[in-house]
């Protein structure tokens, strides 16, 4: 069980420098991730984007890529020949309109922009492939660790949270017969001023029916099978935060039937303790993969 939010760094020295990768993680509904290079090495995006698809399943990860470089590197200047030429007709056009004495100089055309333009030697930048990739997958391993150590200490609030909803359930079921038998003689003691226009067995049959409309037992049921169902989560590696997040909602959405269904004070209490720890417990899982 991990947490999406981390921070992992990846440092590796090279002959022209060095090659730096920072991973940062934090919560989002799905994966997004997104990855900075400098523009050098823009070939390398899609490379650090499925290094981190391949160790996240869920959360907003953004991944940055340094290289500092010592200046031994070599370049080579590019020569736009067919620009220079157009803007060598160009001025030779301007000069003639002005009566300008020629010639037009070579200083004149290369001075332009983009006929010449230099650039690092590709051959050098894809040579550092391995070194970006050794460096993010350093920066990815240090990430990691920090998502489980904070998925640990997630997942023991978790439980604690877990084992508070099931002393709750355990008071409600101890209170559950009393609503029913309340919600009996309430109604009994309601309906004997219509024995003389209703025939009593048949206000006895609609008693018994409304008050097991009134019986919770049913929906602790459901509550502690979905509580079963988040134990049985906490067992497994596997990314769990949408299905605890679905779970607890199921839950809450119980909880709140039987605040509606049963007036009682002692359940009433114990109602708003549930949906007290389940909102605790939403907010915790939100931070889960």
């Amino acid at each position: 069980m991990r947490s999406m939010t981390g921070y992992g760094y990846g440092e590796v020295t090279t002959s022209t420098g060095k090659v730096i990768v920072e991973v940062k993680g934090v919560n989002h509904r799905f994966l997004d991730v997104v990855v900075r290079v400098p523009r050098a090495f823009n070939c390398f995006e899609e490379v650090l984007r499925r290094l981190v698809q391949s160790v996240s399943t869920r959360g907003r990860v953004e991944i940055y890529l340094l290289v500092e470089d010592s200046g031994n590197k070599n370049f080579t200047v590019k020569v736009d020949k067919e620009l220079g030429m157009a803007y060598y007709k160009a001025l030779e056009e301007l000069r003639g309109h002005l009566g300008l004495a020629p010639p037009i100089s070579m200083d004149n055309v290369i001075m332009q922009h983009g006929v010449l333009t230099l650039a690092e030697i590709q051959g050098e930048v894809s040579a550092m492939g391995p070194f970006i990739e050794a460096a993010a997958k350093a920066a990815l391993k240090e990430f990691l660790k920090a998502r489980e150590e904070e998925g640990i200490n997630l997942a023991k609030d978790i439980i604690e949270r877990v084992e508070r909803l099931k002393e709750i359930s355990r008071s409600m079921y101890g209170e559950a017969p009393g609503v029913v038998n309340f919600y009996r003689e309430k109604l009994s003691e309601r309906l004997k001023e219509f024995t003389d226009f209703i025939d009593p067995v048949r206000i006895t049959s609609e008693v018994v029916l409304l008050a097991e409309r009134a019986d919770i037992t049913e929906e602790l049921v459901r509550i502690n099978s979905h509580i079963a169902r988040a134990e049985e989560v906490f067992k497994h590696q596997e990314p769990a935060g949408r299905r605890l997040d679905f779970l607890f909602q199921e839950i809450f959405r119980e909880i709140n039937t039987i605040g509606a269904k049963a007036q009682n004070l002692t359940i009433s209490k114990l109602v708003v303790e549930a949906k007290v720890e389940i909102e605790k417990l939403r907010e915790q899982v939100q931070n889960l993969e």
